[in-house]
């Protein structure tokens, strides 16, 4: 038996979504994506600010060159080849509450060489601190079993190993808080080492960051919906699923929102926790909300003048954490002028907050730590929240994430938030999708 001719049914239109429903597609099945809104593309989209015009994300997303099953998504879709600008080798200003910079730039040494010279040059701590710095990092890279160490929070381990309030605030948390959404004292220590293996000291290149050109809208969404036509995927865009349909146990189709309803040899869910939670017929299979979740919350402020001297930069003592030049990466016609844009992880005190008190935060936050900002005026801001940005990755939480099969025969599971042994990410986004997608077609064409 072979797929050829069986019907396969996506849900969810995000990158986990789109991924499966090409693999998919390739290996000829016919194909429905269904999607709630009239757009792909999930939380990686961008949309006009009604004020200026201006093209805004969703939220901030930079890739690394490690992420390779996403790049290869990305050159599968045809994205435009100048969506993004690629650093040659890894490079990340990060300056102090008051404006200090250093930089932690890869040498062209073999990995994990690469990143001496900048650990023993990074100002912002002392050299006892750089030191011991440099052997949690040896230490990390080189756990033999991490999967021991689930329950143990990355800041309980770097406190048992003398590390300082100060490395962790200056150098911990600048790069684990965004890539795990989660602060350093709670973070999941597998994660934490996986994820800095991968991207940082794997060598100069798989650090290289990769930042958008465009919107990413423009980068993704769109090309991804014209190579899912061309593919023979039927996409029904600003429709859902109300309910799944199960014969004998097993998953035989959803029911839409418009009252369709689809047959289907598979169902591929690449749908957030709670939103499948909503959709499984029996109680018994819920909780996969248990997952958790972290808010993030993205700003956008529009000055009358540049006053960034960065692409982008990170900050500790700041409640900034990461500032992007909107203007220097977009070009001024997308970006609506000057604009820095910044990115808040972890964002639990932020996000309830109303938009015009966040935006007036951090504006007054940009002024001490960017001198340029006292010549100028700020003209604009938004403020977009995600409080349901990305699962819990916390000390435990690999128990928590499901593997692709779905409680119920014939239905499989995607989206960063399942075991991808990643963050959330793009990049684990897409491999979910493709391993469910995997999954899929071996139970469809049999032994």
């Amino acid at each position: 038996m072979t797929s050829r001719g069986r019907r396969a049914i996506v849900l969810g239109g995000g990158l986990a979504g789109m991924a499966a429903a090409l693999r998919l597609a390739a290996a000829g099945c016919h194909v429905e994506l269904i999607e709630r809104r009239p757009f792909l593309g999930g939380r990686a989209f961008s949309f006009r600010d009604p004020e200026t015009g201006a093209v805004i994300d969703n939220g901030q997303h930079v890739l690394a060159g490690a992420c390779r099953r996403l790049r290869a998504f990305l050159a599968e879709i045809g994205s435009p080849p100048d969506a993004f600008t690629r650093q040659r080798k890894l490079g990340i200003p990060i300056l102090d509450g008051g404006g200090r910079r250093f930089s932690l730039s890869a040498a062209r040494l073999p990995a994990p060489l690469h990143l001496l010279p900048a650990l023993l040059r990074y100002r912002h701590l002392p050299l006892r601190d750089r030191l011991q710095v440099m052997r949690d990092v040896r230490a990390l890279s080189r756990l033999d079993d991490r999967a021991a160490l689930e329950d143990v929070p990355l800041g309980e381990w770097l406190g048992a190993r003398s590390a300082s309030p100060e490395s962790l605030e200056r150098f911990w948390g600048p790069l684990v808080t965004p890539a795990l959404n989660m602060p350093v004292a709670d973070a999941n220590l597998p994660l934490t080492a996986f994820f800095l293996e991968r991207a940082m000291w794997s060598g100069s290149e798989g650090g290289a960051l990769w930042l958008p050109r465009c919107g990413l809208s423009e980068a993704i969404g769109d090309p991804a919906s014209r190579a899912l036509e061309a593919a023979g995927v039927r996409l029904r865009l600003g429709e859902r699923a109300t309910s799944l349909a199960v014969e004998s146990g097993r998953i035989a189709g959803v029911v839409l929102s418009g009252g369709d309803a689809l047959a289907g040899d598979a169902v591929v869910a690449a749908l957030p926790p709670l939103a499948l939670d909503g959709l499984l017929p029996a109680p018994s299979e819920r909780g996969y909300a248990a997952v958790g979740a972290v808010p993030i919350v993205n700003a956008y402020l529009w000055y009358d003048r540049p006053v960034l001297e960065h692409a982008f930069a990170g900050t500790f003592g700041s409640p900034l954490q990461w500032v992007f030049d909107r203007e220097r990466l977009l070009g001024s016609a997308r970006s609506g002028g000057p604009c820095l844009g910044v990115s808040l992880s972890a964002a639990a005190e932020w996000v309830d907050l109303p938009k015009e008190e966040i935006a007036g935060r951090l504006d007054a936050a940009v002024e001490r730590v960017f001198p340029a900002r006292r010549f100028a005026r700020l003209v604009a801001s938004a403020v977009v929240k995600e409080p349901r940005a990305t699962f819990r990755a916390d000390a435990g939480c690999a128990r928590r994430r499901p593997a692709s099969p779905g409680p119920v025969a014939g239905l499989w599971l995607a989206g960063d938030w399942t075991d991808t042994g990643w963050p959330a990410t793009m990049e684990g986004a897409v491999l979910s999708g493709e391993r469910a997608a995997a999954a899929a077609l071996a139970a469809i064409q049999g032994p």
